[in-house]
């Protein structure tokens, strides 16, 4: 171990020393941090040579096999709408926000066209994925749940839809995707390419090319 003698005065007549006298040089520099001998001391330690430890430390981490990566995972936004819970590719998800106005447009029917949102001053096509899946509402109400809308953008046009329950990011592999169970009504089915298990929950996976398309469709 190499052995540096420092004379770290700044610990014993400096700011952090307690014997008297007091440095001179303080009334002056006011703080030990300004003062040549504190600054010497500093590069002394940071020139000095490394110890055979910490080398034989980092020479044992580099000689470790390399972790291959997956380059294969894909990520993806959780989200529930209703009581089904949905993952949509996180490229296309360019925010999540409160909106707590939307404005209705005038003789529009359309159900999947809720009106515009402001978000930051710009407004959005607020749009229903739910009526689109035709999932019903949630059976069970949580007080602790607030709803989120989501921004989504196929870099033609930006939407805004509301999302009952925002859970997080997920990665995931191809081989991870399980197929569609019967049980999933046809309407949403349609939109999904398969099942993701996430904390105990199926999640589907949604084709976002179909949703995009569905969305441009029928606005």
């Amino acid at each position: 171990m190499t052995t540096l003698n420092i004379n770290d005065c700044w610990n014993k007549i400096g700011v952090w020393g307690s014997k008297s006298p007091r440095c001179e040089k303080l009334k002056r520099l006011t703080h030990c941090h300004n003062c040549e001998i504190y600054s010497q001391a500093g590069s002394q330690l940071l020139s000095r040579p490394a110890e055979e430890s910490y080398l034989l430390e980092w020479k044992n981490n580099l000689n470790q096999p390399r972790q291959e990566k997956n380059i294969n995972l894909k990520s993806a936004l959780v989200f529930r709408m209703g009581d089904e819970w949905f993952a949509l590719a996180s490229k296309l998800v360019k925010e999540i926000t409160h909106c707590d106005k939307h404005h209705s447009l005038p003789h529009i029917k359309n159900q999947v066209l809720r009106g515009l949102v402001n978000v930051h001053g710009e407004l959005l096509l607020n749009v229903s994925l739910g009526y689109l899946f035709k999932i019903n509402k949630s059976e069970s109400s949580n007080k602790h749940t607030q709803e989120r809308y989501i921004i989504i953008d196929d870099n033609e046009e930006s939407f805004a839809f509301p999302a009952t329950e925002v859970r997080d990011i997920i990665h995931y592999d191809m081989d991870d995707i399980q197929p569609t169970p019967s049980t999933i009504k046809k309407d949403t089915s349609c939109f999904i390419n398969g099942i993701i298990r996430h904390k105990n929950t199926d999640v589907g996976l949604l084709n976002s090319d179909l949703v995009f398309s569905a969305l441009h469709k029928n606005i």
